[in-house]
C-alpha cells in the first residue's frame, strides 16, 4: 500500500462511527420504449474522414418523438455525431452507447448570444423537465481547443486583458456550456465520459434532485474555465464516485442573489463523495455565494496533483452566508495547497512584477490571486454582499506533498468564525496562514519543512482543543 495511504488509514476514523446528514439524490424511472437517431435520418459525421455532417436535427427529432410518446430512451449507437444545441424532455434518457461518440460543433451562430442574464445554453440542455438522464459508455466531446485558441486570441488583441487577470474575467464569454441543466427536478447524469467543454462541463442552475455519478469529466489542465461540475442556486445534489481532471474547479458551489422561497440559503444540502480528482483547482465554493450556501458534505475524496484541495473563496459585493459546510475523511497527494478559506477572491495583474509590488509589504499572491496586506481597512458590513464564513469542519484529512499547507483569510469586518480542524495531518513545505480568523485546532496538525507551522497575522487566533 503506498505510503500516504498508510497515513490515511492511520489517521482517519473509521466511517461506521460517522453520521451524515441526509442528503437526497435524483430517483429517476424511465419508460420501457426506446427511439433510435438511426430511424430519424442521423448518418454520422465520418465523411470521407471529416467531420463535416451535423445530426442536430435527427437528435431532435428523436426526442420529441420519444417524449411525444410518453417518453423513453433515445439510443445514440456507436459511431461519430457531430451536434448542435438538443435540448431533452421529461421522461427522456439520453444513452450514449460504448463506442458513440457526440461531438459539439464550433461554429458560434449555433449557439446564439447568451440570455439577458449572461447565461448561455449547452450542447445538451435539460430545461423545465423532470425525470431525466444522460447515461451510457461513450463519449460527449465539446471541441473546446477551438473555442480556447478563440479566447486566447481575443485576450491578445487588447493590451488590458495581457495585463489585467481581473479584466479578463469580466470580458464577454460566448463560450457554451456543454450540458446545462436549468430550473429541472430528478436529472442524473451517469457513466458518460464528458470532455473538452468550450467552458464549464456540467451546469446545475435552479434545480433539485440532480446525481452525477460514475462519470469522467476531462480536460486538459491549459483549458481556460473549464469547471468540470457547477451547482448554482440549486439543492439536494450528489455528485458521487466522478474521475475528474479538468483546466480549473473540479466542482464550483455557487449561489446567486437570496431567494425568499429559501431564506436559509438558495444553496443548500450538496454532497460531494467518494471522487477521484486530479488536475483541477479543486472542490470549492464560490465566487458568488451573495444568496447563501449550506449543508454540504465533502468525503471520502482523493485528490492527485490538483491545485487546490478544499477551496471558499469569495469576495466583498459577492458574499453571502457560507455555513454547516463538512469536509470529511479525504486524501490528497501533491496538492499545492490543501486548504483555502477566504473572504477575498480577486484576480493579480498579469505582470508579476506588477502583482509584487501590490501587495507590499505584507501581503502575498496564490496562483492567479491575490492577497491585500494586513492593514487592508474594514469596511462596513452589508447584508448579502459582505461574505461570512461560519461553521466549517475539517475532520480528517491526509495530505502529503503540498506546497503551503494552508490559509484561513477572513474580512476585517468579517472575520472567519468556527473553523474546526480535526484528525488533520498535512505535509507541507510552509505553515497554515491564519489572519481575521479563529481555528479550533494544534499547530502539530502541519509537518513544514520551513517556518513556523501556524503563519499568524492580524486578528488571527487558534484554540487548542
Amino acid at each position: 500500500m503506498p505510503s500516504h495511504r498508510l497515513l490515511a488509514a492511520a489517521l482517519l476514523p473509521p466511517l461506521a462511527l460517522l453520521s451524515a446528514p441526509a442528503h437526497s439524490q435524483a430517483t429517476t424511472s424511465i419508460p420501457d420504449r426506446t427511439c433510435s437517431i438511426l430511424d430519424e435520418g442521423a448518418e454520422g459525421s465520418r465523411i470521407w474522414a471529416q467531420l463535416t455532417h451535423y445530426d442536430t436535427r435527427a437528435f431532435q427529432a428523436a426526442i420529441d418523438r420519444c417524449a411525444a410518446a410518453g417518453g423513453g430512451t433515445v439510443e445514440v449507437p456507436k459511431g461519430e455525431w457531430m451536434i448542435g444545441p438538443i435540448y431533452l424532455k421529461s421522461n427522456i434518457r439520453l444513452n450514449i452507447a460504448k463506442g458513440a461518440e457526440v461531438l459539439g460543433g464550433t461554429d458560434p451562430a449555433l449557439f446564439g448570444e447568451p440570455n439577458a442574464d449572461g447565461e448561455r445554453i449547452g450542447l445538451i440542455n435539460i430545461a423545465d423537465a423532470e425525470n431525466v438522464e444522460v447515461a451510457g459508455e461513450g463519449l460527449i466531446d465539446g471541441q473546446g481547443a477551438v473555442w480556447w485558441e478563440r479566447m486566447r486570441a481575443l485576450w491578445r488583441s487588447d493590451p488590458r486583458f495581457a495585463t489585467d487577470g481581473q479584466a479578463r474575467q469580466k470580458f464577454p464569454d460566448r463560450r457554451p456550456r456543454l450540458v446545462r441543466v436549468s430550473n429541472s427536478r430528478n436529472v442524473a447524469l451517469r457513466g458518460v465520459t464528458f470532455a473538452n467543454s468550450p467552458s464549464f462541463h456540467l451546469v446545475i442552475a435552479d434545480s433539485e434532485y440532480v446525481t452525477v455519478e460514475r462519470a469522467r469529466i476531462t480536460a486538459p489542465t491549459h483549458g481556460p474555465n473549464t469547471d468540470a461540475i457547477d451547482p448554482t442556486r440549486s439543492r439536494r445534489i450528489l455528485i458521487t464516485d466522478n474521475f475528474i481532471s479538468v483546466g480549473d474547479d473540479a466542482v464550483a458551489i455557487k449561489s446567486g442573489n437570496p431567494d425568499p422561497r429559501h431564506p436559509d440559503a438558495i444553496s443548500a444540502d450538496i454532497t460531494v463523495r467518494g471522487n477521484m480528482i486530479h488536475a483541477s483547482r479543486g472542490i470549492c465554493i464560490g465566487s458568488q455565494t451573495n444568496g447563501g450556501v449550506t449543508r454540504v458534505l465533502v468525503e471520502n475524496n482523493e485528490f492527485v496533483g490538483s491545485m487546490y484541495g478544499f477551496r471558499i473563496k469569495t469576495a466583498r459585493e459577492r458574499g453571502g452566508e457560507i455555513s454547516d459546510i463538512t469536509f470529511r475523511n479525504n486524501r490528497m497527494t501533491d496538492v499545492d495547497v490543501p486548504l483555502v478559506f477566504s473572504g477575498y477572491y480577486a484576480y493579480r495583474p498579469m505582470d508579476r512584477r506588477e502583482a509584487e509590488r501590490q501587495v507590499e509589504p505584507t501581503g502575498f499572491i496564490l496562483g492567479n490571486q491575490i492577497w491585500p496586506g494586513e492593514d487592508d481597512p474594514a469596511r462596513a458590513f452589508v447584508h448579502d454582499k459582505t461574505p461570512r464564513i461560519t461553521g466549517v469542519t475539517v475532520d480528517g484529512l491526509a495530505a502529503t506533498g503540498a506546497e503551503w499547507a494552508g490559509i484561513a483569510t477572513g474580512l476585517p469586518e468579517s472575520p472567519i468564525d468556527r473553523l474546526v480542524l480535526r484528525n488533520v495531518k498535512v505535509e507541507a513545505d510552509k505553515g497554515f496562514l491564519l489572519r481575521h480568523a479563529t481555528v479550533e485546532g494544534t499547530p502539530g496538525m502541519f509537518a513544514v519543512t520551513a517556518g513556523p507551522p501556524m503563519i499568524v497575522q492580524r486578528n488571527g487566533r487558534l484554540q487548542q482543543p
